[in-house]
């Protein structure tokens, strides 16, 4: 993979330059196909479901077919029979996401979310499968759910199921902007749409990324674990990703996030958003390729914790820093994410390492703080925002000034 990212996340570079992590390689062996391939049968009404002791099928998630609320029902319920206790968030009339929130070990509250869309299309018809569109990602989710549950991370993970995608990410842009609202901590965002086509059989996937917040680092951890641990896909690295899927919820609140989808440019599902987007045309090996990448780079992302110290032990505390818009002909936002308050220092560098400007100094609470780099009065080039935190070093990003 080419390196076209702007950001450098000092968080990032252990999991970038680190041997395989025996925990992460348990979990990848701990995923089962034959689980994910069940639900996604169950979910597109390919088999019948036990909802409350009564049997359904599940002919069509669409927002105003009533087995969008059987399958919120059904997904509640798996969740609970996985040892959860999901939470429903109504942001409509008609609208439900599904949340679980599985504590980190205490020490950030800065969140790692994986998710999909259950909804469903085409409207105005009694079939709607959507086994690809978005069946394969629930059921990654609930495997996510599954194959993690009994790890110890140091980051909360979040499993997510949005409702309402297929209107225009409405279930998604509800959560996000809450999150926003109430300056919560994110550290990345899996989304996972449509993972489980491929007409060709040539292994492509595509990983869909911009340089909003750390969602470039976000990439660059997909890809090493890909690498790291043999997926064995042909992976393509978007950038400017597509905004036509949940993940982009989360660049519009300045979050970081990335998707996960099959080669939907050049190989998309010729049944898309059709009566027969169903199991019988999924690539079951690709399908669970798929699915072991979001779930090995969710659990990279949230860091494993061994013998009750995490594998990436910082005696100070690590910020995550990203600068929107980046490349920038005038002012550039610049934000940085604490996950505890400390005194910092924030200044910009030229190219040969001389400091230019202080952007502060002094204390920092916990959680997002924004400053304004004026970029306008700068020649054109690059130059290095530098955040310090007890004398030392913990995040650096280089900003572009454009002509």
């Amino acid at each position: 993979m080419k390196t076209s990212g702007l950001l450098l996340v000092a968080a990032f570079a252990p999991m970038l330059a680190g041997a395989q992590n025996p925990v992460i390689q348990g979990i990848l062996d701990e995923v089962r196909i034959d689980s994910m391939m069940l639900w996604v049968n169950e979910v597109s009404g390919e088999m019948p479901v036990m909802i409350n002791g009564q049997e359904h099928t599940l002919l069509s998630r669409h927002k105003n077919n009533e087995g969008n609320n059987l399958a919120q029902a059904w997904l509640m319920q798996k969740l609970v029979q996985l040892g959860y206790a999901p939470v429903e968030q109504p942001f409509n009339s008609t609208g439900r996401n599904i949340l679980v929130t599985k504590p980190g070990n205490g020490s950030t509250e800065q969140i790692v979310i994986i998710c999909a869309h259950y909804d469903a299309m085409p409207a105005g018809i009694v079939n709607a499968p959507a086994a690809d569109d978005d069946g394969s990602g629930v059921s990654a989710v609930l495997e996510a759910a599954r194959v993690l549950r009994d790890v110890d991370f140091v980051h909360p993970i979040v499993f997510a199921l949005w409702d309402e995608e297929e209107q225009g990410k409405v279930g998604s842009a509800f959560y996000a902007g809450a999150m926003a609202s109430n300056d919560a901590l994110i550290k990345a965002v899996i989304n996972m749409d449509a993972i489980a086509y491929d007409g060709n059989a040539d292994a492509k996937a595509r990983i869909h990324t911009r340089p909003i917040a750390n969602s470039l680092a976000i990439a660059d951890t997909v890809f090493s674990v890909h690498q790291q641990y043999g997926i064995g896909l042909d992976l393509i690295l978007t950038n400017p990703g597509a905004t036509y899927s949940d993940h982009a919820s989360f660049w519009n609140e300045g979050y970081g996030a990335v998707l996960v989808i099959e080669e939907f440019t050049n190989d998309g599902n010729p049944y898309y958003h059709t009566p027969n987007d169903r199991v019988q045309y999924f690539d079951v090996p690709y399908f669970e390729k798929l699915a072991k990448l979001s779930i090995a780079s969710t659990a990279a992302l949230a860091i494993p914790v061994t013998d009750g110290m995490s594998v990436t032990d910082h005696a100070e505390p690590v910020a995550a820093m990203y600068a929107y818009p980046n490349p920038a002909s005038d002012a550039a936002g610049l934000w940085i994410e604490l996950p505890v308050a400390a005194r910092a220092r924030v200044s910009l560098h030229d190219a040969l390492g001389r400091e230019l400007l202080l952007l502060h100094d002094a204390d920092l609470p916990a959680g997002r703080s924004g400053f304004r780099v004026p970029m306008h009065a700068l020649p054109a080039g690059g130059y290095v925002a530098r955040a310090f935190f007890g004398g030392k070093e913990s995040s650096a990003l280089r900003l572009v000034k454009l002509p």
